[in-house]
């Protein structure tokens, strides 16, 4: 694995220099061409790695400490680095993240985690709370009531669960809801992909644009215990069974819209497929066929495995604070938030060389360990600069790896708590100021 994370990192650089030096490559990352064209204090490759810092506390202190790990005596301003960042188109970090995974998968061949030859992808999405101001509110818009209102962005994730990666990221407004999104997606899902989603997105149309694509997707979705096919199984008492779906009104006109022709009398075989809990049934529909060889016991654990992209959200607002954006404008929230994402793919997989090695550990401990991934990050974020800006790329990852293996957490396996909602605006614990930075 070390060798693996170690040409993932010089890929990584060399994509940011090959940028930096190719214009016209650089020129599909800026607003305008004119853009880094002048030697500044803070360059195109500088300006990426401090916004990959994910800066939290007051920008000032930020820069001051970025400016000396870069061993310059002297720094900028904010307002520098502010106007900077205005001239940085946010996919910037999308299409690195891309990179990232597409390095991850090249360079780790068949230390990659399948399930039956599949990656398995959990699809879902999430609420970002943003600042109250108005370029914000018209940009992504978000809810009201008759004492506030809050501006909210939607964001929406396919997260390999088996090796803790963001595949295919997406920040849009408010108002255009997860589904839609989700449908947009489908097209970018692999062959080799098992797509999984909750009942909130049960309905012919998704079911439909997995099985009518070129070579169709497999997917396993919770199906919603009130629909009649639903329940007439449920009564049936079948483990299994084989159905056809047909449409109502506004799958078809869904559907039309979307470019596809169809009928109410349009079918869509199906396999539907009952998971029995200590105190209620649920139903999973899939276009995995018992005659390939997927057995009926198989589909508890794979629809659970799910809850990955619940605790990844958690991560990204909790410990990485998503929440807590270092500007107040669109394209601030826009990159922050794409390099939110490359940072917990870029953590993720740089602690597997070190679980590997607690796991490989003759060490004999009462609970499986795990490594605690709030101080690893930590520890990420400080010798972020130095991973990339050291030649001797191997003596830092060793050195991160050093760091990682001594902050250990226990798995305690099989324990199950009530979701308590504590904040019903929010579940993440950090959030914008727009008066308020911690300086420390």
């Amino acid at each position: 694995m070390l060798g693996a994370n170690l040409r993932i990192i010089s890929d990584l650089k060399e994509f940011i220099s090959y940028v930096s030096k190719d214009r016209s490559f650089l020129n599909l990352f800026c607003v305008s061409e004119k853009d880094f064209n002048r030697n500044r204090k803070l360059p195109f490759d500088k300006l990426i790695l401090f916004i990959s810092k994910l800066c939290k506390k007051t920008l000032s202190i930020e820069i001051e400490n970025f400016f000396e790990e870069l061993g310059c005596s002297m720094s900028c301003s904010v307002s520098a680095f502010s106007q900077q960042r205005l001239k940085l188109n946010p996919l910037f970090f999308y299409f690195w993240n891309s990179f990232l995974c597409r390095s991850f998968y090249d360079n780790y061949g068949g230390l990659i985690k399948r399930w039956k030859g599949y990656r398995v992808i959990a699809a879902d999405g999430s609420t970002i709370n943003l600042i109250n101001n108005p370029s914000l509110s018209q940009y992504f818009g978000g809810q009201s009531n008759q004492q506030t209102s809050f501006v909210l962005a939607r964001a929406f994730y396919h997260y390999d669960v088996l090796n803790e990666l963001i595949v295919i990221p997406q920040i849009r407004p408010y108002r255009y809801g997860e589904l839609p999104i989700s449908y947009d997606m489908v097209e970018n899902i692999k062959e080799d992909m098992l797509t999984i989603y909750d009942r909130y997105f049960c309905n012919y149309k998704m079911i439909a644009l997995h099985l009518w694509q070129e070579k169709e997707r497999k997917f396993v979705i919770r199906a919603r215990e009130s629909q009649n096919i639903i329940k007439a199984f449920i009564n049936s008492g079948k483990s299994s069974s084989i159905v056809d779906m047909t449409p109502g009104v506004p799958a078809i006109k869904s559907l039309r819209e979307s470019g596809f022709v169809i009928t109410k009398e349009t079918v869509l075989r199906v396999r539907l497929v009952r998971v029995q809990l200590p105190d209620s049934v649920e139903v999973l529909i899939t276009n995995l066929w018992e005659e390939e060889g997927h057995t009926d016991e198989e589909f508890k654990d794979l629809y659970f495995m799910r809850w990955a992209v619940e605790t990844n959200i958690s991560i990204q607002k909790n410990i990485l604070q998503l929440e807590s954006f270092s500007g107040q404008t669109v394209q601030s929230v826009l990159q922050d938030f794409y390099a939110t994402v490359i940072m917990t793919n870029l953590h993720s997989i740089l602690i597997k060389d070190a679980q590997n090695t607690i796991d490989n550990s003759t060490i004999q401990t009462k609970y499986p360990m795990k490594i605690n991934k709030n101080i690893s990050f930590g520890k990420l974020k400080v010798n972020l600069v130095s991973l990339f800006l050291n030649n001797d790329i191997e003596f830092i990852v060793k050195k991160l790896h050093d760091h990682f293996i001594k902050y250990q957490i226990p798995i305690r396996k099989d324990r199950s708590f009530d979701r308590i909602v504590k904040n019903k605006q929010s579940k993440s614990k950090h959030k914008t100021y727009t008066n308020y930075k911690p300086s420390s």
